[in-house]
């Protein structure tokens, strides 16, 4: 196919997503890695319907928003959008972009975007691929759009501990003759190494994720590791044995202390196992936290739709009546249950189903008056919002790190008589195009 080159495009401004947006002939074009006010040469890439993808060869004019990125796998690794922008013009765009998305609703108050307190090494939690690149065993990141492993020294995003790891890891895996596992032959063990840290009790988890179930010199990898890193209270192999792209398999075996480590989030005690999600910045986790807890009445009955572990809930639960999360994996329930006990909150119930079965069955015996979804990134069904409205829910606070599907849902829930009274954004996740977003909806009376 012959190379389609657009010369001379300026970048008018960032869009959700993480792209530049230029236009030719009116025509929008999406480029990767570019700043507003660049002036680029593009080569088109990708082309889905009438929209054009490009990536910049030559730069007619650099914004003088641009600055020199910090690390040399930017660019080609998918682990971040922006480390070519100050982290205060990051925040601008963000705002920008926040506003954009919801530029179709009424929000009686819109907040600016909350910013992180730390904008490296933020990360609690990562999971990197292992593979050959030029004869070498190496980890990193998948470039973007693709598989391919661009490799690192030390990612930006998650402690510096994490590469220090996975460095002897890979020494172990030349010296034992590992294979490394192979996508597109489905030949090879090791897929990837992860790790997930407590910042607040300085407890490392590593987890090595593998095809087979045999894994050679164990004793000798965790004695490695554990002599090097006494931070680390477990090491965990992981077996997936499936040719999906999901990262974890079902069956594991421990290899060294515990699967799980102790968190904190304020001055709720966290017992998390590698499995459970959390934010994965634990600063803002905080603030978000503080801010749906602020928009509760105290003495009221709240749903948490998508509870996970609870942590929200329990953070919460010292100034409501009684909280019910909701949770459809059994094991996470049971995590919650010993959460509970561990700070001593009486008033948090914990419904092993899914949403809009549970919703209906809570309020038939229970008033509630608020309830929280934090759902995955696709969003919620229909039912769901249904089912809140049917029950007469007067407020829904609703976390997203989707801006795209939590705009739809609310154009949803507006439909249903639900008026927005707040939107505040969080920057979890500085150096990306992502944004972490509370709506607050209150229906009409």
């Amino acid at each position: 196919m012959r190379k389609q080159i657009i010369e001379n495009l300026k970048i008018e401004k960032l869009v959700f997503k993480g792209f530049g947006l230029g236009f030719k002939d009116f025509n929008p074009i999406f480029v990767y890695n570019a700043v507003p006010e660049d002036v680029v040469d593009v080569e088109i890439v990708n082309k889905r319907k009438n929209v054009l993808f490009g990536k910049i060869i030559n730069f007619q004019e650099r914004s003088k928003f641009r600055i020199t990125p910090d690390c040399k796998a930017f660019g080609d690794c998918g682990g971040c959008d922006w480390l070519n922008i100050p982290i205060y013009k990051q925040i601008q765009y963000k705002n920008i972009i926040i506003k954009e998305v919801f530029k179709n609703v009424s929000i009686e108050e819109v907040f600016p975007i909350i910013s992180s307190e730390k904008d490296r090494n933020y990360r609690n939690k990562s999971f990197m691929p292992v593979s050959i690149v030029s004869n070498e065993h190496v980890f990193g990141m998948f470039a973007n759009k693709s598989h391919r492993v661009i490799p690192h020294n030390y990612c930006m995003l998650h402690p510096e501990i994490f590469d220090d790891v996975s460095r002897k890891f890979v020494t172990y895996l030349k010296a034992a003759k590992v294979k490394i596992y192979n996508e597109k032959n489905k030949t090879g063990n090791i897929k990837h190494i992860g790790f997930r840290y407590s910042f607040s009790n300085n407890e490392l988890l590593v987890i090595i994720v593998t095809k087979n179930k045999k894994l050679p010199f164990t004793n000798q990898l965790v004695r490695t590791l554990t002599e090097s890193f006494p931070t680390v209270v477990g090491i965990i192999q992981n077996i997936n044995s499936s040719f999906s792209y999901r990262i974890l398999g079902e069956e594991e075996k421990l290899l060294f202390g515990r699967n799980w480590l102790y968190d904190n989030i304020g001055n709720i005690k966290l017992k998390l196992n590698y499995r459970s999600f959390s934010q994965v910045n634990p600063g803002i986790t905080e603030l978000l936290y503080e801010l749906i807890k602020n928009e509760l009445n105290t003495g009221s009955n709240v749903i948490d739709a998508f509870s996970g572990v609870g942590t929200i809930g329990l953070y919460i639960a010292e100034k409501v009546k009684m909280v019910y999360c909701i949770e459809n994996d059994i094991s996470m329930i049971k995590d919650g249950k010993i959460n509970a006990e561990l700070n001593n909150i009486l008033n948090c119930n914990f419904v092993y189903g899914n949403a809009e079965t549970e919703i209906s069955n809570i309020c038939q015996n229970h008033s509630i008056d608020t309830v929280i979804l934090d759902p995955p990134r696709k969003g919620i069904d229909q039912i769901i919002i249904d089912t809140i409205s049917k029950n007469n829910i007067r407020k829904v606070i609703y976390v997203s790190c989707d801006p795209s599907t939590q705009v739809r849902d609310v154009k949803r829930f507006i439909l249903k008589n639900y008026f927005v009274t707040k939107m505040q954004p969080f920057d979890m996740f500085p150096h990306t195009y992502h944004i972490e977003n509370v709506i607050v909806m209150e229906k009409v009376k």
